[in-house]
């Protein structure tokens, strides 16, 4: 598909937009600005889920949390004022996150989520998904989109390259020719795709929105990532 048939179908789709977001601000960090441009959309959060029991990590503890079940309160809040800035919608899976317990089955993982896509009637035109890169959880929403599209469960996916997990050295390239291997048709989406109104006023959205993750920023502490200010990045997959 061109890049002028991909914005007319995108555009077309903006209420049905889907896009899948590992933890609660990845879809922030990754493509605000996106979401910005299209109001109405639906941010899927899949590792979402409590704990049975409170649990404490390293890194809710940085976060000034004191168990799991202050942080998922706190996160869910901070999300929900950040979607209110890109004017998008929450919807989040009960999985757990990698640092609480065991990631999901992949095909379990693509199957829920297929679900859900199929519930906001959005075409395959409007699955945005992260492009699985470093970082354990992620990886694994990867390949669950992957796997979609190797069954035909999806025919074409949006990927964003995930901020800051993409600066590592590497990471995205890897990915790129794993996605190739796997029999799956790779192209990046230059400037001429995105819309004018992925303009000033969605990077407006978008600074005001990564703002509202104040636990997660404050975890970062000094080392508060200079790729969140970066240009959001996209890649066009679909089966060969």
């Amino acid at each position: 598909m061109s890049f002028d048939r991909q914005r007319g179908a995108m555009a077309g789709a903006s209420s049905a937009l889907f896009v899948v977001s590992p933890h609660l601000d990845d879809a922030v960090f990754g493509c605000a600005a996106l979401l910005a441009g299209y109001p109405g959309a639906c941010v899927c959060t899949v590792f979402a889920g409590a704990p049975d029991h409170p649990q404490h990590t390293e890194w809710d503890r940085a976060a000034g949390f004191g168990n799991s079940t202050q942080a998922l309160d706190e996160r869910c809040r901070e999300d929900n004022r950040a979607l209110e800035h890109c004017g998008a919608r929450a919807l989040r899976l009960p999985f757990l996150d990698g640092q609480y317990g065991r990631l999901p089955d992949v095909a379990t993982l693509a199957e829920e989520v297929k679900k859900h896509c199929e519930s906001m009637r959005a075409g395959d035109e409007a699955f945005v998904a992260p492009l699985g890169v470093r970082h354990p959880d992620h990886m694994c929403v990867g390949k669950a989109w992957e796997l979609l599209l190797c069954t035909g469960g999806l025919e074409s996916c949006i990927a964003y390259e995930e901020a800051i997990h993409r600066t590592t050295r590497g990471v995205v390239a890897k990915r790129l020719a794993e996605l190739e291997a796997a029999g799956l048709h790779v192209t990046p989406l230059d400037e001429t795709w995105r819309p004018a109104r992925l303009a000033a006023r969605a990077l407006t959205a978008k600074r005001l929105a990564i703002l509202e993750y104040a636990s997660q920023l404050r975890a970062f502490d000094a080392r508060f990532p200079a790729d969140l200010a970066k240009p959001e990045r996209y890649w066009r997959v679909t089966r060969a």
